[in-house]
């Protein structure tokens, strides 16, 4: 395992671990989680409903939104990082 891998698996971990807080803190989090869940079995129902090529490309979809989403989120949390950093230099506490 290179340093980018387990630089990866930090940086996913640390990233579960702060949604799976947030999740347990935030009843509007918790509340937007149910309600996923109740779409999805709505969701289910519907794709059931459409040929496999169709239930093919919005499954498709969906796995890719997901991916891109997931991707920005440790984008976002590796340059929050960073940008705490550079504040900590330039308030002189680095």
């Amino acid at each position: 395992m290179d340093k980018k891998e387990i630089f990866e698996m930090v940086v996913s971990e640390m990233t579960e671990n702060a949604v799976q807080e947030l999740r347990e803190t935030s009843e509007e989090q918790e509340q937007l989680c149910r309600e996923v869940g109740e779409l999805a079995g709505k969701r289910q129902a519907i794709l059931e409903k459409l040929s496999p090529e169709d239930r093919q490309v919005l499954e498709d979809y969906l796995t890719k939104t997901n991916l891109v989403a997931d991707h920005d989120c440790q984008h976002l949390y590796v340059q929050g990082a960073k940008d705490c950093v550079e504040l900590l230099k330039k308030l002189g506490v680095l």
